[in-house]
């Protein structure tokens, strides 16, 4: 019974250990607490940009998103935070829980891109968005065409964002634990088996022992009797 619960203590002691080591380098690659927003070409004068968004999503509405504002330096009158066509409205100024966080969508920089926190949770409630350049005031300079955002049955993920021009592509990756779950499952199954090869051979040489220690206790109780 020991011997079991010893091989058992290890086998999860590794199962542990590559859990750990998994989250550790899927986190120094993917960012899930983030949602990315890359840029190829934006119309001159571009300041920052908006994710359009279409559909209702209750618990995240809200009238202005006064934080994002003061980040943007831009009020509820803007162009950008009063629009509402087709059913589209901005993520960033009329939904909770998404911070923008970091941006530079400068002239003269090589790599533009805005990061945003929390995003992904928010986006992934909704089925198509589309981008608005903005300038500096809210105004909208342009609209890219519309894309889905596609989704997994947990909506557990991170999306990246690119727009280059009109062209707008979304994709997301998967958060970490759906993987690290198959894998430590994989990881127990593993040792599980390596545990019961291990207990199995060592009672084949336990059996194997005591079938080889039967007829020398005969030849010694014989010799005992002789003499």
């Amino acid at each position: 019974m020991k011997r079991k619960l010893k091989v058992i203590f290890i086998a999860v002691y590794f199962a542990v250990l590559i859990y750990t080591f998994v989250c550790l380098a899927l986190s120094g690659h993917v960012d899930f607490g983030h949602m990315n927003i890359y840029f190829g070409e934006v119309p001159e004068g571009t300041a920052f940009a908006d994710i359009l968004v279409k559909g209702k999503a209750e618990d995240t509405e809200m009238d202005f998103n006064v934080y994002n504002g003061s980040v943007l330096e831009v009020d509820r009158s803007c162009e950008i935070a009063e629009y509402n066509a087709d059913g589209y409205t901005s993520l960033f100024l009329k939904h909770s829980g998404v911070d923008l966080e970091m941006r530079d969508l400068s002239p003269d920089s090589e790599n533009k891109y805005m990061e945003v926190g929390g995003g992904s949770h928010t986006l992934s409630q909704f089925r198509y968005i589309k981008l608005a350049y903005c300038d500096k005031d809210g105004n909208i300079l342009g609209i890219t065409k519309e894309t889905e955002v596609k989704k997994t049955p947990l909506n557990d993920v991170t999306y990246e964002i690119k727009a280059d021009g009109d062209d707008l592509r979304c994709r997301f990756f998967k958060a970490p634990k759906y993987y690290l779950f198959a894998l430590v499952l994989w990881a127990v199954v593993l040792f599980a088996v390596c545990a019961a090869v291990i207990i199995i051979k060592e009672k084949i040489a336990e059996r194997q022992s005591a079938k080889m220690r039967i007829p020398i206790q005969s030849g010694e109780v014989d010799n005992e009797r002789k003499e």
